[in-house]
């Protein structure tokens, strides 16, 4: 069967080589490209640009689209696309329990002749051959699956909060990604999606995640606060990562925060100076995160500078502040 489908395959790209022949009349499989590309074996689309490469890239963006239309997903996705030799790769950022940045590759992506219309257009194909490209999904599934189990049993003989929510959370971004991957795998190759699926329930594993991180109680101090603005922006931080103010403390976290007028007025401008200081430390006093930062902002009154100067500390908060504690909880898990 596999020697029939692979002779088949042979016989459609040398038709569609036939078909290019011929500069000045179009090819039957620009209009209709499933004549060169039967649907059983293959995942086909079209594209056109002023430029074979552009032609190419438009297919491949055309073909990533039969996945768009196809997958639904209670995830938000912030796509960004780049070709690679042989692949076109999609970085996707879940917004979910928590944030995880993915990197989803349509894989095995070909390119067959592209033909020049009159008018000097380029228009290209794209194609996934359907059984080729289900075994490289299939290898991709079951390696995040066994990165879930293996974080899944290391979960026995752990007690540490902290280390346990780390856990969880790796968990939980090598099973969406394999999830999402699945879900490709469905408008690739249906048959071979009930032997990919995991055994697991990702509704599960996100309900783990999420007991877990109302376990972990959250004190918040900040110094030089008078407005509570700081405050407000620490405790929207920390309820991205599903944890709460409370008591019993697991994370102590702490700040202080200045800003003053420097007396400087320039060109219609009045200067502010300000200065951040913030540490995340754990139970046992260990410093988990530091986020450090000043710097002078100015606008036409005093308020507005200050105002401006407070959305610089919140930016910093919510970039430098996530990116450290992401790193933390990252180095408490086994990456095997």
């Amino acid at each position: 069967m596999m020697l029939k489908n692979s002779l088949l395959a042979l016989l459609c790209i040398s038709l569609l080589s036939s078909c290019v022949t011929n500069k000045n009349k179009e090819p039957d499989w620009v209009s209709n490209p499933k004549i060169a590309y039967p649907e059983d074996l293959f995942l086909v689309a079209v594209g056109a640009g002023d430029t074979r490469h552009a032609a190419e890239n438009a297919a491949a963006a055309s073909l990533s689209r039969i996945f768009e239309s196809h997958i639904e997903s209670d995830e938000r996705l912030l796509d960004q696309t780049r070709e690679t030799t042989g692949s076109y790769e999609r970085t996707s950022d879940f917004s979910s329990d928590i944030n995880i940045l993915s990197s989803q590759t349509l894989v095995n992506i070909q390119h067959a002749e592209a033909w020049k219309d009159p008018l000097g257009r380029y228009h290209a194909v794209a194609y996934l051959n359907r059984r080729d490209t289900a075994g490289i999904y299939r290898d991709k599934i079951d390696e995040k699956t066994t990165r879930v189990n293996f974080l899944r049993a290391s979960l026995e003989d752990n007690d540490d909060l902290l280390k346990t929510y780390a856990t969880l959370r790796a968990a939980n971004a090598h099973a969406l990604e394999a999830d999402y991957l699945l879900r490709q795998l469905k408008v690739i190759h249906p048959p071979s999606v009930p032997g990919a699926t995991p055994a697991y329930s990702l509704n599960q594993l996100r309900k783990a995640l999420a007991d877990a991180a109302k376990q972990i109680k959250v004190q918040i101090d900040v110094d030089g606060d008078n407005e509570k603005r700081m405050t407000g922006t620490l405790q929207e931080f920390i309820t991205r990562y599903g944890f709460v103010v409370g008591k019993p403390t697991v994370l102590d976290v702490t700040a202080s925060v200045m800003i003053n007028d420097t007396g400087e007025r320039d060109q219609g401008l009045v200067f502010v100076r300000y200065e951040l200081m913030l540490q995340i430390k754990d139970s046992k006093d260990n410093v988990l995160v530091t986020v450090r930062d000043k710097g002078r902002e100015a606008h036409k009154t005093l308020d507005q500078a200050q105002t401006r100067s407070f959305r610089t500390l919140e930016n910093s908060i919510k970039a430098g502040g996530a990116q450290r504690l992401d790193t933390y909880f990252d180095s408490l898990i086994d990456q095997q």
